[in-house]
């Protein structure tokens, strides 16, 4: 029977469109917020929760009901309940973290969660069981990894989930009785009463699930809710200038490169909570006649971006939602587009591509970017302070950070693969300091996110264990290092380009 169950896993597991199958389901809204650090988590209110109770019952019952295209491992009804309780609690959740003025989960937030579930599930051959391929794939990472990162556990540590998934506690009994019969971990006695720990058939199915991960962008996906999320509670200003105090004087000689005039309708791609638009005046230059749009991802950041305009009575700011790789507008129609420190979070090529073609023939694109791939440990006092994040990407053959700019040479490409004309790019120093370690912490480290492709495989209790560790040894740090050892001088990346007159 072991090897039984183990076959039939091995056989899920490298199904060829299992990867495809999780980033269907992440980008449909089927999701399992396991990024969530709990800086921040909605209420989930009293009739929402007996909602979810219910409506997990019901998908319990009517997965049991369907028809099953291949051998399934038999799982209880009060187990197939609880895990739907937290995948639509996951799913509520995420819908009211992705709205920024939302505090509470309702009973609207679980409707919507329930269709997107059902949406989800019949467009898949399999199902609702194709929920079950994806949240198992999610869960046993967790739970393997576990094992694999502390060498072993008491079993009733893991059962309780306190050190890698305080989630559904419910399902871990039966999770790990099947890990058990299929050989993936072996239990014994030792002094601190029986231990948990991983064999070498469960490090060979922990390599295939971190494949799975991987290969779909779900360990990546992670990373960026983990900055959205950041966001929603972060003063985002504060830090950001605290961290980068000559960023706007960068800014400004950015923009005085192309003057913008009266009556001219701009395009800034990433408008965030305004610093450029709004705080910086470039609304101001297009008046009379001017319109600046404002383009920006993040619910939290456009809801902070629309009070500044309503609290200087700006008219001529209208903020919409989207993302750079696809804008939501028509060809041709703005006289310059620009985007500030944005586009090395995005798919830069595709990101400039559409930047082009929402633009005029004769007008201009721009950006300014941090410096290429940037090194924060080049500030003696970043070095020290995150050795330990430093030691586990060498651990794991991973590199130190993660979206931390482009690589040499990217940024001038992707321009002029788009047709961009008489393209000007020069290096512009910037400072970055970690003077205040709270604001540097809060926004590098935890809402630009460019660490979570380490901090993703991190158990759960060890990632919150460890980023409360580096907040402490920052501030210890700050009052141990001169200030000459706590900032350094890049250099970013400015360039404009023409996009060419038609014929």
């Amino acid at each position: 029977m072991p090897d039984n169950l183990y076959a039939l896993g091995w056989q899920i597991l490298t199904d060829p469109d299992l990867s495809a199958l999780v980033r269907r389901a992440y980008t449909q809204g089927v999701v399992l917020d396991t990024w969530m650090h709990g800086d921040w988590q909605a209420e989930i209110v009293p009739a929402a929760q007996n909602q979810l109770a219910q409506e997990a019952e019901v998908l319990a019952a009517q997965i049991r009901r369907e028809p099953i295209a291949g051998p399934v491992y038999p799982f209880s009804f009060p187990y197939l309940t609880h895990l739907f309780q937290a995948v639509l609690t996951s799913m509520a959740l995420f819908r009211v973290h992705t709205q920024s003025q939302v505090k509470c989960v309702s009973p609207q937030a679980v409707t919507q969660a329930r269709d997107t579930l059902d949406h989800f599930a019949a467009q898949e051959p399999w199902g609702l069981r194709a929920v079950l391929r994806v949240f198992h794939v999610i869960w046993s990472f967790e739970d393997l990894n576990a094992l694999c990162y502390f060498r072993r556990l008491p079993r009733a540590e893991f059962l309780s989930g306190i050190s890698h998934r305080p989630w559904v506690q419910e399902l871990l009994a039966d999770q790990l009785s099947l890990y058990l019969r299929m050989g993936l971990v072996k239990e014994w006695l030792a002094g601190q009463g029986e231990m948990l720990r991983l064999t070498p058939r469960g490090q060979e199915v922990l390599r295939e699930l971190t494949r799975i991960l991987e290969d779909s962008g779900e360990l990546a996906w992670r990373a960026n809710q983990q900055r959205w999320d950041i966001f929603r509670i972060l003063d985002y200003d504060t830090v950001f200038h605290a961290v980068l105090p000559d960023y706007d004087e960068v800014t400004q000689t950015f923009l005085d490169f192309r003057p913008r005039q009266s009556g001219m309708q701009v395009l800034e791609v990433g408008a965030g909570t305004g610093r450029v638009c709004v705080d910086m005046g470039l609304y101001q230059q297009v008046l009379p006649g001017g319109q600046v749009l404002a383009l920006e991802p993040s619910p939290a950041m456009i809801a902070r971006l629309q009070d500044k305009c309503t609290q200087h009575h700006i008219t001529n700011v209208q903020v919409i939602r989207g993302h750079a790789e696809q804008l939501p507008l028509p060809d041709r129609q703005f006289d310059q587009t620009l985007a500030v420190a944005v586009l090395h979070f995005t798919d830069v090529e595709q990101a400039v591509q559409d930047m082009v073609r929402v633009t005029k023939p004769g007008g201009w694109v721009g950006a300014l970017l941090p410096p290429p791939e940037i090194d924060v440990r080049e500030i003696p006092m970043v070095a020290l302070w995150l050795r330990p994040l430093s030691e586990l990407a060498e651990e794991w053959g991973l590199p130190f950070s993660d979206r931390n700019g482009l690589a040499p040479g990217r940024l001038e490409a992707a321009f002029r693969q788009s047709g961009l004309e008489a393209i000007t790019l020069w290096p512009v120093p910037m400072t970055v300091t970690v003077e205040d370690p709270q604001a540097f912490f809060a926004l590098g480290v935890k809402g630009a996110a460019i660490f979570q492709h380490v901090l993703a495989r991190l158990p759960y209790r060890e990632r919150g264990h460890l980023l409360h560790q580096l907040e402490q040894r920052g501030k210890e740090l700050v009052t141990q290092t001169q200030p000459e050892e706590q900032r350094h001088i890049y250099y970013g990346e400015a360039i404009w380009g023409q996009v060419p007159q038609d014929p």
